[in-house]
C-alpha cells in the first residue's frame, strides 16, 4: 500500500484511532495481567508498530530532523549493546532491549509526531485530549460503581484502579491531562460543565493517590490567581470580591469532600504507620523517603552505589537494567524518570532523551492551560513514577507538548 496517496486527512484519522486505543490496549494489559499473570505480548507488539507506522510516514515525508536523530540515536542503540556484551556477556542483552524500547519510545514518537503536525498531516485538537480524558475516566470510574474495579492497593491502603494495572500512570494521565477539562468546558452549558466535573472529580478520588488530588490543587490554584490578576487590572473589583468569596465556598466543599475520600484515609493510614504525630516528626530522610516519596530515594542511593562501580563506558553510554552475577539479576528501578534515564543509560543516552524536548518546546508558545500540564508533567516525572519513560503516559504527555500554537478547539 502506498501511503503516499492516502489523504492527510485519513492518516491523521488512523493516528488517532491507535492513540484512543492505548486506554483500550491499557486495560487489556491490566486484565492480562491480573487473570494471566503476564502481560500480552501483542500489546507491546501494536505498540511498536505504530511507531514504525509512524517512522515511515517520516520516510515518506521526509523529514531531516527525524532521519538525523533516528541516525545517531540508532549508532547510541549498537555502542550501548556492545558496551554490555563485552562488560555482562549475551544473557543480559534481550532484557535490555526490552526496556530500551520502552524508555524511548517516547523521543521517537515526539519527533515522529511533531513532524507530522509541522506538515499538517496530524493535529492536535483540545476536544480530542478531553476526548481522553474521558475514555481513562470511564474505564476507571464505571467498575467502581459496580464493584468490579481492581484495589490500587494490596495491602492496608484503600482505593479503586478501575480496570488499569498501574497507579502510577493512570494518576499522571489524570493529572496531566486535568488542565485541558477547564478549557474544553468553558463553552459548554452548566448541566455539562457540572457532569463532567463531577466525573473527573470522582476519577481522582476513587484513586486514592495524591497525585491527581495535588495537580488538581495546583491546577485550580493558577488558574484562580491569574483570573484574579487580570481582574484586579482591571479594576473589577465586584468580580474580585465574588471570585475570593465563590473560591473559598468551593474549597470548604472541597476539604469536606476531601476528609471522606480514599486520598485522605490513605494520608492517615500512611502517618500512623510510620508513627508521625507532628510536622517535626515528618523532617526526617526516613519518613521524608517514604511518605513523600515512596522509598525512592533509598532505590536511588543504592542505584548510585552501584553505578560508580562502573567503568567509563558504561557510565557515558549507560549500565543498562540487568547485570549478570552467576544469573540475570533486574536493578529495581529508581521510579524517577531523570534518574532511571541517566544512570541505565548513560550521560549520551540521558542527553539524546531529553534533546527533541528542548531543540523543539522551547521556541513555542503555550496557553496557561498546556503550561501547567507541562509543568505537572516535569514534576511527577521527578516525583511520581515513571511518566516519560511509561509509552502510555508519554504519548500524552507529547501531545501536550507538540501541540500547535493556538489550536483551541
Amino acid at each position: 500500500m502506498n501511503l503516499r496517496k492516502i489523504q492527510p486527512k485519513m492518516l491523521q484519522k488512523i493516528i488517532w484511532f491507535n492513540i484512543f486505543l492505548i486506554p483500550i490496549f491499557d486495560v487489556i494489559t491490566s486484565f492480562s495481567i491480573h487473570f494471566l499473570g503476564s502481560s500480552m505480548l501483542f500489546i507491546l507488539g501494536m505498540k511498536f508498530f505504530f511507531l514504525i507506522f509512524l517512522f515511515v510516514l517520516n520516510l515518506l515525508y521526509f523529514d531531516k530532523k527525524s532521519m538525523f536523530y533516528s541516525l545517531i540515536t540508532g549508532i547510541y542503540f549498537l555502542l550501548f549493546f556492545l558496551i554490555l556484551f563485552f562488560c555482562q556477556g549475551s544473557s543480559v542483552l534481550f532484557i535490555n532491549a526490552q526496556n530500551l524500547f520502552r524508555t524511548f519510545y517516547f523521543p521517537f514518537c515526539f519527533l515522529f509526531l511533531n513532524s507530522l503536525q509541522r506538515k499538517g498531516i496530524f493535529q492536535i485538537k483540545i476536544r480530542y485530549l478531553c476526548y481522553l480524558l474521558f475514555l481513562y475516566l470511564f474505564f476507571l470510574v464505571v467498575p467502581e460503581l459496580f464493584h468490579l474495579d481492581f484495589n490500587s492497593y494490596a495491602y492496608s491502603k484503600v482505593g479503586g484502579l478501575g480496570w488499569y494495572y498501574s497507579t502510577n500512570e493512570i494518576s499522571g494521565i489524570l493529572a496531566i491531562l486535568g488542565p485541558f477539562l477547564f478549557l474544553y468546558l468553558k463553552d459548554k452549558s452548566w448541566f455539562l460543565r457540572i457532569f463532567l466535573f463531577c466525573f473527573y472529580l470522582g476519577g481522582i478520588f476513587v484513586l486514592g493517590t495524591k497525585v491527581p488530588v495535588l495537580a488538581f490543587l495546583i491546577t485550580v490554584f493558577v488558574f484562580l490567581i491569574s483570573y484574579l490578576v487580570q481582574l484586579w487590572r482591571k479594576k473589577e473589583w465586584k468580580k474580585v470580591g465574588f471570585l475570593v468569596g465563590s473560591s473559598c465556598t468551593f474549597f470548604l466543599v472541597f476539604c469536606f469532600l476531601l476528609i471522606s475520600s480514599s486520598f485522605y484515609k490513605n494520608i492517615k493510614i500512611h502517618l500512623d504507620f510510620l508513627e508521625i504525630h507532628s510536622v517535626s516528626d515528618l523532617m526526617t530522610f526516613h519518613h521524608i523517603d517514604h511518605f513523600i516519596f515512596s522509598e525512592r530515594l533509598s532505590f536511588l542511593q543504592d542505584t548510585h552505589e552501584i553505578y560508580q562501580k562502573k567503568s567509563l563506558p558504561e557510565k557515558m553510554l549507560g549500565m543498562g537494567i540487568a547485570m549478570y552475577d552467576g544469573e540475570v539479576i533486574s536493578m529495581k528501578m529508581v521510579e524517577m524518570d531523570y534518574f532511571d534515564i541517566f544512570y541505565h543509560y548513560g550521560v549520551v543516552g540521558f542527553s539524546l532523551f531529553f534533546l527533541p524536548i528542548f531543540l523543539i518546546s522551547w521556541k513555542r508558545k503555550y496557553l496557561l492551560e498546556e503550561r501547567i500540564s507541562m509543568f505537572l508533567i516535569f514534576l511527577l516525572a521527578f516525583f511520581s513514577g515513571h511518566i516519560l519513560v511509561a509509552p502510555s503516559v508519554g504519548v500524552i504527555s507529547i501531545l501536550v507538548f507538540i501541540k500547535k500554537d493556538g489550536v483551541v478547539e
